[in-house]
């Protein structure tokens, strides 16, 4: 049973407060089944008050988006952390880990993540921003391009490549058409296809 909300609203940031009810709620339940109302209830003020921040479901939701996108990359960020160095060996860890660290969000985090890539998110914003996660695959591909890894035909090609497959392995697990796992021979097969020639 919902209770009322209270009168007053006393946590100095109701945005952030909204924001982190709606990933909460959208993290357990998914995208239909939450309104704007029954946030702002849970969050203890009026559904105006709600409003005034954001104007609509959709709204709230994207920013919810674009927040989690950047909880992806940071992600991302920790897993490339974990392989210093300037070595080849090195450079190909770290390409390899934002593949798998990109798998292991999408899989931890499932309807946040399909969240980020459905109707309520605005890729206009993320494209033109360009996000942490899209910036650090492009940092990996770029380190193994200087480091002559990368057949120079292919250079052009590598992010959407790379970025398709690992979005696309990462879809196949959650729809349990592939298991977690199956990212490791994918970035073999990325790896061999991004390979200099010899």
């Amino acid at each position: 049973m919902r209770t009322k909300a209270r009168t007053g609203y006393h946590h100095g940031d109701l945005e952030s407060a909204l924001l982190a009810e709606a990933r909460s709620l959208v993290a357990k339940h998914g995208v239909e089944q939450i309104s704007l109302r029954e946030i702002a209830t849970n969050v203890g003020v009026s559904p105006s008050a709600a409003y005034h921040h954001f104007p609509d479901k959709s709204a709230l939701l994207n920013a919810v988006a674009q927040f989690v996108f950047e909880e992806l990359g940071e992600e991302m960020q920790r897993a490339v952390a974990l392989y210093p160095g300037k070595t080849l060996t090195a450079a190909r860890r770290r390409f390899r880990a934002t593949g798998e660290s990109y798998v292991k969000f999408a899989r931890r985090n499932r309807n946040l993540f399909l969240l980020c890539f459905g109707p309520h998110c605005d890729h206009s914003q993320n494209a033109k921003e360009e996000t942490v996660a899209w910036n650090t695959m492009v940092g990996c591909l770029n380190e193994l391009s200087d480091l002559g890894f990368i057949n120079p035909k292919i250079r052009p090609y590598a992010e959407i490549l790379s970025w398709s497959s690992i979005h696309g392995i990462s879809n196949l697990v959650l729809d349990e058409m592939l298991p977690e796992e199956a990212i490791e021979p994918l970035l073999d097969g990325l790896e061999l296809a991004l390979r200099a020639e010899k």
